[in-house]
């Protein structure tokens, strides 16, 4: 980079007849202006002016300048480029987010306020809640396989879900609508949650309910939540579930819900990697 700027600035002192640094305005010979090619140039801090690099101050401001003067200045000049760049890329990037926010809102409050709804959905609890057929049906193949098949949800304005809890049912429309879910409903519901994005075939919401169960798996609810991960396929929570249950062998052992899992034998496989486990951390 620096090579380049000393050519382009020889360049520019050849075709300037040969003119350097507190030179006069008179012309100077041809041979004289093919040896200025040679010279390297660099540009004073203080007051902008070309002087060769032999030089040690500037004779305009008479301020003292350096090789490493310049190089400092051109990789400065270059970071500041940098900067531009990736400062204009994050404008971009937040007017984008910004954007897809205020389209996001929107779908949030056509859910909330039942704009134009077309269908809706009824929990085992008897809550209504009204949806739109063509965001459940672009975001789930379940609720797609209702709409276009021969189905009763076919042409009915009405699906009852028995199986799915209100505040689950609630929590995984506002995923399909926009994304984003309530920390709080996943805390308190996140099984639940889980089971609903698993019936629907929801894989990334079902990851997200997953990350949420397995933190907080501990000794007193290891078993249960171990059984239901199995059931429902849950890879990370069933990992989480025999790694505490290794870990605290002590507490998990002697419980009801532990006992019931060993006397029942209906799930030996669960039984069998915890026990790889617990040899595992031997």
């Amino acid at each position: 980079m620096l090579d380049n700027w000393n050519r382009e600035l020889n360049y520019r002192k050849l075709m300037d007849g040969g003119r350097g640094a507190g030179a006069g305005d008179g012309a100077v010979p041809a041979a004289a202006a093919a040896e200025a090619v040679t010279v390297d140039l660099s540009m004073c801090n203080q007051c902008g002016n070309l002087i060769e690099n032999t030089v040690t101050y500037c004779h305009a401001c008479y301020d003292l300048r350096s090789e490493s003067d310049f190089r400092n200045e051109r990789r400065w000049r270059e970071l500041e480029g940098d900067f531009m760049v990736v400062e204009a890329d994050l404008h971009k990037e937040r007017a984008a987010t910004k954007r897809l926010e205020g389209a996001l809102q929107s779908f949030r409050h056509m859910l909330l306020q039942g704009i134009h709804a077309d269908v809706t959905i009824e929990t085992g609890e008897f809550d209504r809640t009204p949806a739109h057929r063509a965001v459940l049906a672009s975001r789930s193949p379940v609720f797609r396989a209702m709409f276009e098949h021969e189905l009763k949800e076919k042409t009915c304005a009405h699906i009852h879900v028995a199986d799915v809890s209100t505040p689950a049912m609630r929590a995984l429309l506002l995923y399909l609508y926009t994304g984003d879910h309530d920390t709080k409903v996943m805390k308190e519901h996140g099984m639940a949650l889980l089971t609903a994005a698993h019936k629907y075939d929801i894989p990334d919401l079902k990851r997200v309910c997953e990350t949420a169960v397995a933190n907080s798996v501990k000794p007193s609810n290891v078993i249960e939540t171990l059984q239901q991960a199995r059931l429902y396929d849950a890879t990370w929570v069933k990992r989480a579930c025999v790694d505490c249950i290794a870990q605290n062998l002590e507490k998990v052992a002697f419980t009801e819900e532990f006992r019931n899992l060993i006397f029942r034998n209906d799930d030996p496989e669960a039984i069998l990697d915890t026990i790889q486990s617990i040899a595992a951390l031997q």
